[in-house]
């Protein structure tokens, strides 16, 4: 595990950049210039398997912060924790309004339990046979890809039911974050701007509105240079 160590910075974020939920948290932390240690684990040394990362997420999966004795995992816990206790983190990623919180957290609901499995998918099968030479029917894999489009017509209609070009309002939330930086396996495997057509007005222009935030295209520019070959590897 790489990272500076600083006792004045009390909270530690044990993350890598390969991570979608590990991008959002950083991204969120980078909104609020919030003073933190970033500790990189390297998937493939496995060091999310070793003793020390299993001391603090036993599961071995990525992220999990720890604030002074505290220790928090699942992406989803850890950005409503921080939102909650950062007031440096702008409002609205957290809304304080009743009715948009619900909608922030149906939209958190619906990332971890349709989308994020739906776009995961694909990237996961062609990964087992980039690296693990495990092949798949070529109708298995059409048929994970048409449910990542379903899930995509699925959050074109989302994005039309309220206004503003993010998921709630006229503001970017931790939905968006978690949303969006999903979203990026559609580039990893090869659909980089497929989605760019008539079909998904909502999703291009909420795609758009998200990469220019400087916190969140910090991290996107960052992640595009270290995984560039490795995405050529994948779709080869």
């Amino acid at each position: 595990m790489e990272g500076q160590q600083d006792t004045t910075h009390p909270i530690s974020l044990y993350w890598t950049i390969a991570s979608q939920p590990s991008r959002s948290v950083k991204a969120l932390l980078l909104a609020g210039a919030v003073p933190h240690n970033s500790v990189s684990i390297d998937l493939i040394k496995q060091e999310h398997k070793g003793e020390a990362y299993l001391q603090v997420n036993p599961r071995g999966l990525l992220p999990a912060i720890k604030d002074g004795d505290f220790i928090l995992s699942e992406s989803n816990a850890i950005l409503k924790y921080l939102a909650n206790t950062n007031e440096s983190i702008p409002a609205h990623y957290w809304p304080k309004n009743d009715q948009q919180r619900a909608i922030t957290d149906q939209f958190l609901e619906y990332y971890q339990n349709h989308f994020r499995p739906s776009l995961i998918t694909p990237l996961r099968m062609k990964m087992m046979k980039t690296l693990a030479k495990v092949e798949y029917e070529a109708a298995a894999y059409e048929a994970a890809l048409a449910q990542l489009w379903k899930e995509v017509d699925t959050l074109e209609v989302y994005l039309g039911q309220h206004e503003g070009a993010f998921v709630v309002n006229d503001q970017p939330t931790i939905a968006d974050l978690q949303l969006f930086f999903e979203f990026q396996n559609l580039i990893y495997v090869g659909l980089d701007k497929s989605w760019e057509t008539e079909k998904y007005p909502q999703v291009t222009a909420w795609y758009n509105k998200v990469i220019a935030l400087p916190e969140v295209k910090g991290i996107h520019d960052q992640w595009i240079q270290l995984v560039a070959g490795f995405i050529k590897m994948l779709n080869a």
